[in-house]
């Protein structure tokens, strides 16, 4: 275990021992917060590697940390009634193997009226129901968010600003949020053993939601123009096709100079009694032509409290939809090439999966759950890395345990 990481599990353990007060305060102006999750994996299969998205390593056989395990430190200071800045710090592990630091919120906030706010920084992008707070494990029922709705778009974070805007209307809170700016980021590339490449990608979009009481519905869409240069297998990949003489074929896929991407996304959750219901339908659709095909995931999520337990079922799927690339005629139809451009870049993992899990609510701000993954990938290895090179033909099993904390 790295020594990165010995920081959020002390801090995680001081948690758990019960102290409930404030990080701390400075003259009602500085407020200290943030949150943590221990959790360890475990999979029955080393035939592929269980991750969510955009993780460099994944759970086998080995017993692993690095699935759910993070560290969020938050501070904001209050400037006056109008003004705030807030910065978080996130530690987990996502495109690195190890355990690393990133700095996921740092925005000055100005909000002229109760209704209306604006924020210019770094924000978290509102793509899906849980963006804001998909990383704080108390927050979440499920142990993580289903990778396969939430793995359709996976920039996370916009340097720009964005405006939120509330009205009531009669017994529903309708709200508005329009975000624009540059996305930069790192996505990890699972093929040809595991690369990294960097991403920037303008973008612009908005967040409807619509509340009464226990019941939100939310919709969402954003556009964004993807670019990286240094994609090294899949520049590699358009120059051969260039040298084949299909230069056109080559353009196309390239994420060199940009590709508009949309994302779209629909939900609604019900927290009503004893009843928790939770579902989002999510598509991508590519607004030029480029190697990410179209795609679209749901899921289904349910659960019953019983005191301070809370048994929960959920069901997800994705599948692809279809592709914005048309090959040439005349394209080979067998060899290395075809099937690595028809079968590999221009076809995505498909797989659906079904999850049952238990929450335990033993302390205030403190949760322990158990979570258990039955995957099954139909095309290719699905969500999974590093899985054998015509695709995993067996679903695999995940069972996880995981302890939150909020402080």
């Amino acid at each position: 275990m790295k020594r990165g990481f010995l920081i959020p599990i002390l801090l995680l353990a001081g948690a758990a021992r019960g102290d409930d007060a404030p990080a701390g305060a400075a003259g009602g102006a500085l407020s200290l917060g943030g949150f943590a999750t221990l959790g360890v994996a475990r999979s029955n299969s080393d035939d592929a590697q269980f991750v969510r998205y955009n993780q460099a390593r994944g759970v086998t056989t080995d017993a692993g940390t690095g699935t759910d395990s993070n560290l969020g430190l938050q501070g904001s200071y209050q400037f006056g009634p109008q003004w705030s800045a807030t910065v978080q710090v996130l530690t987990r592990q996502y495109t690195k193997a190890d355990y690393d630091g990133e700095l996921s919120w740092a925005f000055l906030r100005y909000q002229p009226r109760a209704d209306l706010s604006l924020r210019l920084g770094r924000v978290v992008l509102p793509s899906f129901m849980t963006s804001d707070y998909q990383n704080v494990g108390y927050a979440n029922t499920m142990m993580r968010p289903p990778v396969e709705v939430y793995g359709l778009a996976a920039l996370e974070n916009v340097d720009g600003l964005d405006l939120t805007y509330r009205r009531s209307l009669g017994a529903y809170t309708a709200t508005a949020q329009f975000s624009g700016g540059v996305s930069r980021g790192k996505l990890f590339v699972a093929g040809g053993g595991g690369s990294i490449a960097t991403y920037r990608a303008p973008l612009y979009g908005v967040n409807l939601t619509l509340e009464n009481g226990p019941l939100l519905l939310r919709l969402s869409r954003f556009s964004a123009a993807l670019a990286s240069d240094d994609f090294r297998m899949l520049n590699n990949m358009t120059e051969r096709l260039r040298r084949a003489g299909y230069a056109q074929l080559a353009r196309d896929m390239t994420l060199v100079g940009g590709k508009r991407i949309d994302f779209s996304a629909i939900g609604v959750a019900l927290d009503w009694r004893q009843f928790v219901l939770q579902s989002e339908y999510g598509w991508r659709r590519a607004a030029e032509p480029v190697y990410i095909p179209d795609a679209e995931a749901y899921y289904l999520m349910a659960g019953y409290r019983l005191g301070a337990l809370l048994p929960y079922y959920a069901h997800a799927a994705v599948r692809q939809s279809g592709r914005s690339i048309t090959l040439p005629a005349g394209f080979l139809s067998g060899g290395a090439l075809a099937r690595a451009v028809d079968g590999g870049y221009l076809t995505s993992g498909r797989q659906h999966s079904d999850l049952i899990g238990l929450r335990w609510n033993f302390a205030k701000a403190r949760a322990l759950k158990l979570q258990i993954d039955r995957v099954r990938p139909s095309v290719k290895s699905g969500e999974l890395i590093a899985g054998p090179a015509d695709g995993l033909k067996h679903p695999i099993t995940v069972v996880a345990l995981a302890l939150d904390a909020v402080f």
